[in-house]
């Protein structure tokens, strides 16, 4: 009986002992997962002023500071997310701070909407309204009006003096933390970027919460818990950089047989790397085009760039160098940038009948592999300069990010206008002709 007894008290102590290093490793991964897209773990201290807008109890195990833009449409992706994972916690507060980029003209209006709301109480009503509609103010003294505010009052408050110091307060914090792109999310003073998905905020607000009751069953207060964290956090962090360096003049080439417009002896060349389902390339695409029509010594050249989530956006690709095979490559650009970045693959036949092209060659085209090769290489060289986004444009090396203005630019050309003593790099264009 005894030896029975022994191999079963073994068995017992392996299935706990197995178990016991299951649970281990599954907590180890919960908590890698709650790490990622973390730019480092160190915390930082927001500088806050005290009257911002704020969801849950100040006395929070967990505190999200959200920088945000109303016209951003990651912004907009981010906001569903959370805050459905705030609604099953009460030990988690959100303090929204305002930070509008310079790109959307609607942001900073919609911002001093929002504040004009949040001094008569309405605050998050107005934040909902305006995430829903995109930062767009068209409605906005109606919304006001059938939120119960007063509409004098509030259309006052939103030209005031008071809202852009508010606004301002908000970027100036955003800055000394080196935040330069929206949305922005500091957890307990620790740094993430980017739209979430519920799942993970769930990950990120258990990991916080374990370490703040690891503080209480140690004595600290709970009341106490976010000043502890911020005790000997730093008010300042240096911005990672985010792309190439745009004070460096990086080694673009045009590409042998790319898409261009304007000369190829130009001395200055703009050359952008792009994905045709990016809302932001599609802003940029009339840019392109008004470049040449503004400067005659300035030629464009299109490198792609199709970004991993974006599923239509290498078939794109390959469709436009098919089009550029039969010269009509820039029809095919427009056509695609039309679209404003909700482009479907299947789409893409029609796009190419619709333009005029000779349907059996566009088929053959679609085939070769040297346009997924031409495809590779561009992507390649964007990955060698530290190109992560799009779009991505460089005017004799030199990095502009986005979807800049076309003023932007002609300040960045007329730059390079005193420095070029030689024309670019003119290469040889491809037999099957330009587009």
């Amino acid at each position: 009986m005894e030896p029975i007894l022994g191999i079963l008290g073994f068995l017992i102590a392996l299935s706990v002992g197995f178990y016991s290093c299951q649970a281990i490793k599954r907590h180890r991964a919960d908590q890698q997962a709650a790490w990622q897209g973390f730019e480092d773990r160190t915390r930082y201290r927001v500088q806050l002023s005290g009257h911002e807008p704020q969801e849950g109890p100040s006395d929070a195990l967990v505190t999200i500071i959200e920088f945000s833009d109303y016209e951003c449409p990651f912004c907009q992706r981010a906001h569903e997310p959370l805050m459905d994972a705030l609604d099953d916690h009460d030990d988690v507060r959100l303090i929204f701070k305002h930070y509008p980029l310079p790109m959307h003209p609607n942001a900073i209006p919609a911002a001093r909407a929002a504040w004009a709301a949040q001094q008569q109480g309405k605050f998050w009503e107005m934040h909902d309204h305006l995430f829903s509609v995109g930062g767009k103010l068209d409605d906005v003294e109606q919304v006001a009006e059938r939120l119960g505010l007063d509409v004098e009052r509030f259309r006052h408050d939103m030209v005031s003096e008071a809202a852009g110091e508010a606004i301002e307060a908000d970027r100036y914090a955003a800055g000394r933390l080196g935040i330069g792109s929206t949305p922005h999310f500091v957890i307990n003073g620790r740094h993430i970027r980017g739209a979430l998905a519920r799942n993970h905020w769930e990950k990120i607000i258990d990991s916080e919460r374990e370490e703040a009751e690891s503080l209480i069953a140690q004595g600290t207060p709970r009341g106490a818990i976010y000043e502890h964290f911020m005790k000997d956090a730093p008010a300042q962090r240096a911005k990672p950089r985010n792309g190439p360096d745009p004070d460096e003049r990086h080694p673009i080439t045009a590409g042998r047989g790319r898409p261009s417009l304007g000369p190829d002896d130009a001395p200055i060349t703009v050359v952008e790397f792009s994905d045709f389902q990016c809302p932001f390339c599609a802003r940029l695409a009339p840019t392109m085009h008004e470049l040449v029509s503004r400067h005659q010594d300035v030629r464009v050249v299109f490198r792609q760039l199709p970004l991993d989530m974006h599923p239509a956006a290498r078939p794109a690709a390959k469709a436009a160098l098919a089009a550029h095979r039969q010269g009509k490559f820039w029809a095919m650009h427009d056509a695609l940038f039309d679209k404003g970045g909700k482009l479907d693959a299947d789409e893409l036949e029609g796009i190419a009948a619709q333009i005029g092209l000779d349907m059996d060659q566009f088929g053959r085209d679609l085939e070769d592999p040297a346009i997924d090769q031409m495809i590779v290489e561009d992507e390649t060289l964007a990955r060698q300069v530290g190109v992560t986004g799009t779009p991505a444009s460089f005017v004799n090396g030199r990095f502009i990010g986005g979807a800049q203005s076309v003023a932007a630019f002609d300040a960045l050309i007329e730059q390079e206008r005193t420095t070029a003593s030689s024309p670019a790099e003119a290469e040889p264009a491809a037999a099957a002709g330009g587009g």
